[in-house]
């Protein structure tokens, strides 16, 4: 099952937090929830998901985020 949230790449070097039930960049009180890192977005993305086992799973979004960015997987 795919998680509704995921941290994601932009055009400007910055990881955003996809919301895959709308198709659009999540937008917090008129903000949209851009982070210089991988890491941060992928804890916020999983933290959104209510995952009780965050630092596990934030570390396997990270590594999927970044290998995604490089072009290694998909």
């Amino acid at each position: 099952m795919k998680n509704r949230f995921e941290a994601m790449p932009n055009p400007s070097c910055r990881f955003e937090i996809w919301d895959n039930e709308t198709g659009e960049p999540v937008v917090h009180h008129d903000r949209l929830l851009t982070f210089a890192s991988a890491k941060s977005a992928a804890r916020i993305a999983d933290f959104l998901n209510g995952s009780s086992s965050h630092r596990r799973r934030a570390g396997a979004a990270e590594w999927r985020v970044a290998a995604r960015d490089v072009g290694w997987g998909g």
